[in-house]
């Protein structure tokens, strides 16, 4: 399963992919910022692109969880 896009991995992270606009207004950036940096972290594959029928949204995959845990840990 699939996280959505947010800060901490877990039990509470677990939901359906996110739109583009909620992401845009979650991490309070305007779409024409957050658009590359969504594109790079596809290239990276930390998250996965879904077309749906309201449009494309965005899940975080495995290694993007991976990928925050080790930065959480190196913060620290």
């Amino acid at each position: 399963m699939l996280n959505t896009l947010r800060a901490m991995p877990g039990p509470s992270a677990m939901m359906p992919p996110a739109s583009l606009l909620s992401i845009t207004s979650a991490a309070n950036l305007k779409p024409a910022v957050l658009r590359p940096a969504l594109d790079e972290l596809i290239k990276c594959g930390f998250v996965r692109e879904y077309v749906t029928q309201y449009g494309r949204s965005y899940a975080r995959t495995a290694k993007g969880d991976a990928r925050i845990l080790e930065v959480k840990t190196w913060l620290r």
